[in-house]
């Protein structure tokens, strides 16, 4: 996908990127290290399309927005995009199970 500046992806369509696993910080302040190679299922909403659409025509807006974390169904089935030297993952957005908040 060189040369794209930006992607939108159709309908209820997110483009999402996983975050890999972090060490955790007990409420000592130490951080406990996680296994880096486990599957993660957060992951960042890089772009969002226009929502689904009702059978009278008119769309339903997505729930998620650009920049939000979300925890994604592991079950999920996702497609694969590559994209400079970075991988992201197209889903549905019922796909995602919920935004997680700070």
């Amino acid at each position: 996908m060189s040369g794209v500046k930006k992607f939108i992806p159709l309908l209820d369509r997110i483009l999402v990127e996983k975050i890999s696993n972090q060490a955790t910080k007990t409420s000592g302040g130490i951080f406990i290290p996680t296994n880096k190679d486990a599957p993660t299922n957060n992951a960042k909403v890089i772009a969002v399309g226009t929502g689904s659409v009702k059978l009278d025509g008119s769309f339903i807006d997505p729930i998620v927005k650009e920049g939000d974390i979300v925890l994604i169904n592991p079950k999920a089935r996702s497609n694969t995009v590559p994209w400079g030297d970075k991988t992201y993952h197209l889903l549905s957005e019922n796909d995602i199970l919920g935004i997680i908040e700070n």
